[in-house]
């Protein structure tokens, strides 16, 4: 089997991880290239979770370490990784919320507007509501929100009204159809790269699973230990920048009066957000939207 995702941030990784011959978790599996990394650079075990079946399936399948005994690999959303792992505690866990090239490049998954595609965009296809059913039960105001809080689009309200006016009237059947709607590429970026991000994010609910699932990690961490999160959009990196802040004792509110309680249980490593070197841009421009945060558990 051909894999085509490249890891980002791959040494990186490594390096704010503290790979020993500990106990490690990759909760965005994937194409297992960070996994590999840390199985290779010597970790002790490393439990991996995917909520895409088929990405479980076919490293299962025809993964290079696939028979290795220190992977543990299994399908579930991150979310369920506290509660699958029990007693278990680890010396590093790795986030990557991107979405792998295979997910992108795969029409019948509804992620891309090359090609005419299902109007789906689940993670995991298994369960949860469709982007058809969403739209089937979204009102105007709250599709409205979802690209303004998901993705930043401050023309939110008359994006809103466009594509329910058209979905609604039986113009979009496809995620082509989607795009379409959207408008016409001027330049490199066509205009529904970010409406689909901030679509994707909603049927998936990655915004609140980062925001639940945060802290529940530092629980499961060793003291010492790190919990790495890499982001691919502005918003993903404020969330995860706001949850370290407040995990680390720090004000977050907008009172007067802080209500933020003081209580620190990490210590933040990454004051700015790490980002691809040069070397990684021109070897891999997925890359390039890529930023990296760390914090340890005190």
């Amino acid at each position: 089997m051909e894999w085509l995702h490249k890891s980002v941030l791959l040494n990186e990784v490594i390096d704010f991880i503290g790979l020993n011959k500990g106990t490690y978790a990759d909760l965005t599996f994937g194409e297992g290239g960070h996994t590999e990394a840390l199985l290779k650079g010597g970790a002790q075990e490393v439990w991996a979770v995917d909520r895409d079946l088929s990405a479980v399936k076919n490293y299962l399948k025809a993964g290079a370490l696939s028979q290795d005994p220190r992977l543990k690999l299994h399908h579930r959303r991150f979310s369920e990784f506290p509660s699958l792992v029990g007693s278990q505690v680890f010396d590093g866990i790795l986030l990557d919320l991107g979405v792998s090239t295979r997910q992108l490049i795969s029409e019948e998954r509804g992620f891309t507007f090359q090609k005419p595609g299902p109007l789906d965009m689940r993670m995991d296809q298994s369960q949860g509501p469709t982007l058809r059913e969403l739209l089937e039960r979204l009102s105007e105001e709250d599709l409205a929100d979802i690209l303004y809080y998901n993705a930043d689009l401050k023309n939110s309200r008359a994006l809103a009204r466009k594509i329910l006016n058209a979905f609604r009237a039986g113009k979009i059947e496809s995620t082509q159809d989607l795009a379409d709607c959207l408008g016409k590429r001027i330049g490199r970026t066509h205009p529904a790269t970010v409406p689909f991000m901030a679509l994707r994010m909603a049927v998936n609910r990655e915004l609140e699973e980062i925001a639940e699932t945060l802290p529940k990690l530092i629980d499961i961490l060793k003291p010492g230990g790190r919990l790495v999160v890499i982001t691919f959009h502005s918003t993903e990196d404020r969330e995860v920048k706001t949850v370290f802040k407040r995990l680390a004792g720090r004000c977050i509110c907008q009172e007067l009066i802080c209500q933020c309680s003081k209580d620190a249980r990490v210590k933040i490593l990454t004051k700015k957000p790490v980002e691809p070197s040069p070397e990684e841009l021109s070897q891999n421009p997925r890359s390039r939207s890529a930023k990296l945060r760390c914090v340890e558990k005190i």
